[in-house]
């Protein structure tokens, strides 16, 4: 009974995905998504965007740092009608700090977004290009106490983005959540999570390449698409079987329908910059970012609206002593002794 009691709480508890009907379809989610209800869904950063690589700036950060990991965690997969969801029902939850966050951010949950087929899926783009599916693993920040409390403040929530390809190979990580997805086909339905070790595999199956990601000032894809999110988008792709990804397509909406897709279109960049991690051993990294207009000195190719809620990188790297004026720099003895070589021959 008290098992049951947890799971509807946390089924009504706010979240990523909202209540209402949420609606997919290309030609109808603007002006759905823009009515009365949602009218915070239109604003200067919403997501998802495309990344254009030959537009992002770089930036310099401390390493992206994950905590609580590597000990087993109580979760619920569950089929919430939109999508399918890992939540946390752990006393203590993982947590993540550095990078491009200004504090410590507890993890919330974790859903997956795909498309009707295996060439598009992703809600963030690179380059125009769409990988098969993404997944945001979402952290609050923990000074804010609880999630609710969190996303009522503009710095209050953190997404982490994965991207996905599918291929042949199936991915090992997937099999006990795909075995489970068949459990849950039902909207509304929800299962214990039986792998209690799966989130440090999905949040970090990769240290080395964490600290190679893109990160920009968002919101939430759905509605009430909230602009309260700091993104990080791990920049290398992973994979996943056919098969495996056509599990997700199986589960239903609270229509019966099966969610054969769940992305929302890109939105505007709107005069936001977008930085990308670089790793530099001779660069001194910057610290977490602090709520400042952007630094003169920052190689951002654009200039920043310093009216956006963007986090800017502090550049730290020092003059060598080497630049334009230095090099041009002559001295009074050498003019002299040029004008008297020259002069005879005028």
């Amino acid at each position: 009974m008290a098992f049951l009691i947890v799971t509807l709480g946390l089924l009504l508890s706010s979240n990523l995905i909202a209540a209402g009907s949420v609606s997919y379809d290309a030609a109808k989610a603007s002006s759905v998504w823009t009515n009365d209800d949602h009218d915070t869904c239109v604003g200067k950063f919403q997501s998802p965007i495309d990344i254009e690589e030959n537009n992002v700036a770089p930036a310099s950060y401390p390493d992206l740092e994950f905590s609580g990991l590597q000990k087993p965690h109580k979760a619920l997969i569950m089929n919430n009608g939109h999508t399918v969801m890992i939540q946390s029902i752990d006393s203590e939850s993982p947590e993540i700090s550095g990078a491009s966050l200004n504090s410590t951010y507890v993890f919330e949950q974790l859903h997956f977004h795909w498309g009707n087929n295996d060439s598009l899926g992703s809600e963030d783009l690179i380059n125009n290009h769409s990988y098969s599916m993404e997944m945001h693993a979402v952290f609050w920040k923990k000074a804010y106490g609880t999630y609710d409390e969190a996303i009522k403040h503009d710095d209050g929530l953190s997404v982490l983005g994965y991207w996905y390809q599918a291929t042949n190979e199936p991915n090992p990580v997937f099999a006990s959540v795909v075995s489970q997805i068949l459990e849950i086909r039902k909207a509304g339905s929800n299962e214990a999570l039986r792998n209690s070790d799966i989130l440090s595999k999905l949040i970090a199956p990769d240290l080395a390449s964490a600290q190679d990601y893109f990160t920009y000032k968002g919101s939430l894809t759905t509605p009430p698409c909230l602009e309260i999110v700091q993104w990080i988008d791990f920049a290398k792709p992973q994979h996943i079987s056919h098969e495996q990804l056509a599990a997700f397509r199986s589960i239903q909406s609270f229509d019966g329908d099966d969610i054969t897709h769940n992305f929302r279109p890109v939105q505007p960049l709107d005069g936001r910059t977008v930085y990308r991690n670089v790793r530099d051993e001779q660069t001194t990294v910057a610290p977490a970012l602090a709520k400042i207009p952007e630094i003169a000195s920052s190689p951002a190719p654009k200039k920043l609206n310093t009216n956006t809620l963007e986090e800017a990188p502090v550049d730290n790297k020092k003059d060598n002593g080497h630049s334009g004026a230095n090099m041009w720099t002559v001295s009074p003895f050498a003019v002299i002794l040029a004008a008297t070589l020259v002069l005879p021959y005028q």
